[in-house]
């Protein structure tokens, strides 16, 4: 089992070591400080907006330990940073195109400074996310993506909290039975994949906790 946390929120000092971890990150791709700090600014509030019962700044707390944890297997980890740091960033559970509205914001506020080629290695990462399946094969791609589903190899308890926190961000767009349907098919699709988990790492350590999860919380609708 992976261990991460599930919460409404950080305490002071998390939130004080992202905002440096993200001003760094901004540094080392050559950004002025303060545009920097208004970014960092524009994301604290989308992820801390009180609709966010799952994707919030946890969340990316929980991913930015993970790609530490596997740095040295990641080509491009400062781009794949930003990639962490903006996949999530627009997330309304009543629209379909989160995903795209995410990279489009990346690409905005990064466009001036970063070239062609590093914009589509982060739009390519984020866009991955649709549907969770690989836009390129490569081992930053498996592994972004194996990231993102992290969760569904916790521990019980953290995967009830984790279920429970996906239903509190629906309810706002859906009633219980229609979530409940479509909450089905989208566990049902994971398992019915060859694998969920995309890297060998990932696979070999939590591809059948992943599963056993999925398995029981479908028993429970």
């Amino acid at each position: 089992m992976i261990d991460l946390l599930v919460q409404e929120g950080l305490n002071p000092e998390q939130e004080a070591v992202l905002s440096a971890r993200f001003v760094k990150l901004c540094q080392a791709l050559e950004l002025p400080d303060r545009q920097a700090k208004k970014y960092y600014q524009d994301l604290y509030n989308l992820y801390t907006d009180p609709t966010r019962h799952y994707h919030n700044l946890v969340h990316i707390f929980n991913l930015l330990n993970l790609l530490d944890e596997y740095k040295t297997k990641i080509e491009r980890p400062l781009l794949f940073e930003l990639a962490v740091w903006y996949h999530d960033a627009v997330y309304n559970a009543k629209a379909k195109d989160n995903e795209l509205q995410s990279a489009i914001l990346a690409e905005k506020c990064f466009g001036p400074y970063l070239d062609t080629a590093r914009l589509s290695y982060v739009n390519a990462l984020i866009m991955s996310t649709e549907g969770h399946f690989p836009r390129q094969k490569n081992q930053d791609t498996y592994l972004f993506l194996d990231f993102d589903l992290s969760i569904l190899a916790a521990a019980p308890s953290i995967y009830n909290l984790y279920s429970e926190a996906i239903w509190q961000e629906y309810k706002i767009a859906y009633v219980k039975l229609l979530y409940k349907m479509g909450r089905k098919k989208v566990l049902k699709n994971f398992l019915a994949r060859e694998k969920i988990y995309f890297s060998l790492d990932f696979f070999t350590k939590y591809e059948a906790t992943a599963r056993q999860n999925i398995r029981q919380e479908l028993k429970g609708k």
